[in-house]
């Protein structure tokens, strides 16, 4: 039998823990049809056996993935340039234990930056002789490593070369949806989206476009989609909450869903909501009754403005924040159902309130007026919609 070759593709730290004496290595490699990504703790050893140790780890993990029914249990597997990746490893492991010991000593004041990550085919005569099944799976992991540090623009650029070898891959559109939402250009994230779905129908895949569908208030269309799911797993919670957030976003009843959901796991619900509930109303962003930190700090009580801005800067309050002007901006209503829900599921450590009364009259005044206005223009879209 034929060994099945792996490349090794870049390995990077993690995280370092001194009370343990280890570090934790995240590491990717391929085959040329299949793409895999790790994690492993290591206890501070000699370079060499710390290359060693997780070589053993890719090759048993690799063994494990590869042996099929076709391969009885068995496969074969040879490192591609196994001597230069030991060497690799070797080197990289060595500049990484260099500054542990330096950050140790220095009681972890200095900042490790000079050893982070090693790309196994960053050089171009590495790069160069490689099929462009391997070409594909090198920058799919770049994008992918650079999604996981937050490094969102540049994901896209690997990202895109990917998919000029392969451009069905439904994992590279994933990603690359994932890396446009991220940026708020939800638009773009939909068209690779739809179209990793035209690929692979698994659940994860139709969920992520239904949140899509959403996002870009194409209602109809994510129905369909959470529809389709409910056929594939009858009655999943991610489904429900889905559904709930859709009926949200419509103006429809939805704390009964909610509600439902908490009936049969509270726990899930709470973690679900305080992290992907999205209080925006649609339209909300644009000319609604849009407040300053001030006057929504008044409005909920909250002693401090920056109390509230930096809730908000670390997502726990719905806000607008426009980076470019530096201005931070809040919505009544949505304040009103964050307020709404985290106390009807207990999601804080004190329970909120809304004081209208604190509002000054000039304040009031505002928010009246700009509530007459955009019902007085649904009122004439509705009726120009009649006349059409």
């Amino acid at each position: 039998m034929e060994p099945v070759n792996i490349y090794i593709l870049s390995v990077y730290l993690k995280k370092w823990s001194y009370g343990d004496n280890k570090f934790t290595i995240n590491f990717s490699y391929c085959t040329n049809s299949q793409y895999e990504r790790g994690q492993i703790s290591l206890k501070i050893a000699s370079p060499h056996t710390l290359a060693s140790e997780l070589m053993n780890v890719i090759f048993t993990e690799a063994r494990e993935k590869l042996s099929g029914e076709n391969t009885n249990g068995k496969v074969n597997i040879a490192l591609v340039n196994e001597s230069d990746a030991r060497q690799k490893l070797t080197g990289f492991f060595s500049k990484i234990n260099r500054e542990y010991n330096t950050n140790k000593r220095s009681s972890g004041k200095s900042r490790m930056i000079n050893s982070r990550s090693l790309d196994f085919y960053y050089n171009e005569y590495e790069y160069a002789p490689l099929d462009d099944d391997i070409k594909f799976f090198v920058h799919l992991n770049r994008g992918v490593n650079k999604i996981n540090g937050d490094f969102w623009s540049n994901a896209i650029e690997d990202l895109k070369l990917a998919l000029e070898i392969k451009a069905d891959d439904p994992l590279v559109n994933k990603y690359l949806a994932k890396a446009f939402t991220k940026l708020k250009k939800f638009e773009i994230a939909l068209k690779y989206l739809e179209k990793s779905v035209e690929s692979d129908t698994n659940v994860n895949n139709l969920c992520a476009l239904a949140n899509a569908y959403i996002k870009n208030e194409k209602y109809n269309e994510a129905e369909e989609i959470l529809n389709r799911i409910d056929e594939i797993e009858p009655n999943a919670l991610y489904t429900k909450f889905t559904k709930a957030l859709l009926s949200y976003k419509q103006g429809k009843g939805y704390k009964s869903k909610l509600d439902a959901i908490y009936k049969t796991d509270p726990e899930w619900l709470k973690e679900k909501l305080l992290k992907d509930w999205d209080f925006k109303k649609p339209n909300n962003g644009d000319g609604k009754i849009k407040w300053n930190a001030a006057t929504a700090a008044r409005y909920l009580d909250i002693d401090k403005p920056y109390e509230l801005t930096k809730k908000a800067f670390n997502n726990e309050v719905p806000c607008y924040f426009n980076s470019e002007s530096g201005i931070i901006r809040f919505v009544k209503n949505e304040l009103d159902e964050w307020v709404e829900l985290m106390n009807r599921y207990d999601l804080g450590d004190v329970k909120y309130s809304v004081h209208p009364e604190r509002l000054d009259s000039s304040e009031i005044k505002r928010t009246k007026s700009k509530a007459k206005k955009t019902t007085g223009k649904k009122a004439a879209s509705k009726k120009s919609a009649v006349v059409g």
